[in-house]
């Protein structure tokens, strides 16, 4: 009656999860794109700005500084501008993170979501042309006139169909599936090597730098007093230096693996140096300052060694045989050698033509050098680490399988065939042995009723089954020994049969016998000696 007369209450709908259109997906996919250039071009221009207005001496004029803006976000994608009669092909990576790392992390972000492999595809591609269009017609239209060449712009593009690849290669979509399937145990674990190799050595990279800053710091003051004398030039200083550090980190990575780097003219190496009078900037105070070899240069070579056992742990941890392990970590030497010499290329660039036309770390140096270093002290690692005990090869695992399963089954015959004789020396045990016995005079026993006779027949087929057990365990070893204790067996059983109809009828035959009977009877049932 209650529930009639309530109202029923709406109930709330479940989200719908069907996967959305593909033009959902791909207009979903443009925005993101147009909103992450229009970011980049609006964070470089507001600082470029910022400056012009804490200097006086910048001009009157703020579109200046915001075409300067532009420009620079221009050089942040990878493109070479003009500035007057000098290009300038060295990149700001500080810059260059910005969309990079907003590329990446919107991939998967968002109401309209690409779902399968064929989606995610387009949304990448997408993405990626949407911003390199956006980027193309700001640079192109609002910076510097004749700064951009037209010929560069692909570069954004480039850029963005990476950032947004790698974004969108997470654990929920469906091309890191599909590849976590594909890939074998190895090489996945190789791949996460990869990943540790590389962020290891440009955290060493990084402190190497600071190191050398730290050592060289009254240097550094007295070239940022030199360049830049009041504070506002310090200010643009202190920026330059930021957006370039990235760049001095790779150099940093460069030099502790032996390979170096070079600054126009000068090679700076643990193994040699050929030093040069560098620009004001108080960044490059970090430098070697002497030409030749250093003791604290060659100490610095030590770190990739201790980055391949770095590498190696990962993959000792997630693999069972050394086999597996080695070619593990030789692929994770391999791509922490890629990787970086990729990030060589992007870092590398130079000023003009002259003498400052190359600045970077040698990539086609830096990625073998990193790759030898870092792989072999990790392949040695996986294939020594637990050689007693951890198998090269599946095979041997399962060959050892095979020995223990056989090694157990012969011990179980073994422990089997000697069953049946023990059984039977258990039963002969159970006889009474006490001779002297036999000369006194046997007592009154009680008479059995029913119930101990049940217990007594439990007992015997009880006996009679662990019999039977035995002899057929020792019918695997022994012939002869199984048939006797068959024999045996059956032979207990129909004793325990006999003495159990015995005790049932027994009672029925002492109601009608007399008391001297009894007395006779119960003699009679005594055991003898």
């Amino acid at each position: 009656m209650l529930r009639e007369m309530a109202p029923e209450r709406a109930t709330a709908t479940a989200p719908d999860d069907r996967p959305a259109a593909t033009g959902l997906v791909v207009a979903a996919a443009a925005v993101r794109g147009a909103v992450v250039a229009v970011a980049g071009v609006l964070l470089t221009a507001g600082l470029a700005l910022m400056v012009w207005a804490i200097t006086p001496a910048s001009g009157p004029d703020p579109a200046v500084a915001m075409r300067g803006g532009v420009t620079a976000f221009a050089l942040a994608n990878l493109m070479p501008v003009a500035i007057g009669d000098v290009t300038l092909s060295l990149p700001p990576l500080l810059l260059t993170a910005v969309p990079v790392t907003l590329l990446a992390v919107t991939a998967r972000r968002g109401r309209f979501l690409p779902n399968g492999r064929y989606q995610e595809c387009v949304a990448v591609l997408t993405t990626a042309g949407v911003y390199g269009l956006v980027v193309a017609a700001t640079t192109r239209g609002y910076s510097t006139p004749g700064a951009v060449p037209a010929g560069w712009v692909w570069a954004a593009f480039a850029l963005a169909l990476v950032a947004t690849a790698l974004g969108m290669l997470r654990g929920d979509s469906a091309w890191f599936q599909w590849l976590r399937r594909a890939l074998p145990g190895w090489a996945r674990a190789g791949v996460r090597g990869a990943l540790v190799g590389t962020s290891a050595l440009v955290g060493a990279g990084a402190m190497v730098l600071s190191c050398g800053l730290i050592l060289r710091f009254g240097s550094a003051v007295d070239i940022a007093a030199a360049a830049a004398p009041s504070w506002l030039d310090g200010l643009g200083m202190t920026l330059l230096g930021l957006a370039y550090l990235p760049n001095a980190v790779v150099a940093a990575v460069g030099f502790l693996s032996g390979v170096g780097f070079e600054f126009g003219p000068g090679t700076y190496s643990p193994l040699a140096t050929s030093t040069v009078d560098l620009p004001g900037v108080p960044l490059l105070a970090a430098a070697p300052q002497h030409d030749g070899r250093t003791m604290l240069g060659l100490a610095c070579m030590v770190l990739p060694l201790a980055v391949g056992y770095l590498v190696a742990r990962p993959v000792m941890r997630r693999l069972v045989t050394r086999a597996d392990r080695v070619a593990a970590a030789a692929l994770a030497g391999v791509l922490t050698g890629t990787l970086l010499a990729a990030t060589a290329v992007v870092a590398g660039g130079g000023v003009g033509d002259g003498r400052w036309s190359t600045m970077g770390v040698p990539a086609w140096l830096l990625g073998p050098a990193i790759a030898i270093e870092v792989g072999s002290v990790a392949c040695v690692i996986a294939a020594v680490s637990g050689w007693r005990t951890v198998p090269w090869q599946v095979r041997e695992v399962a060959d050892g399988a095979g020995t223990a399963k056989a090694t157990a089954a012969t011990d179980g015959e073994s422990d089997a065939a000697p069953a049946a004789p023990r059984a039977r020396r258990a039963r002969r045990t159970k006889r009474p042995t006490d001779r002297s016995a036999a000369g006194r005079k046997p007592t009154r026993r009680p008479r059995r009723s029913a119930e101990s006779a049940e217990h007594a027949e439990a007992t015997q087929s009880t006996e009679s089954a662990e019999s039977a057990e035995s002899a057929e365990s020792a019918e695997s070893a022994e012939s002869a020994e199984s048939a006797e204790s068959a024999e045996s067996a059956e032979g207990t059983g129909a004793t325990g049969i006999t003495k159990a109809t015995k005790s049932a009828v027994a009672p029925q035959a002492e109601s009608d016998a007399t008391p001297d009977d009894e007395a006779t009877h119960s003699e009679a049932n005594q055991p003898t000696p």
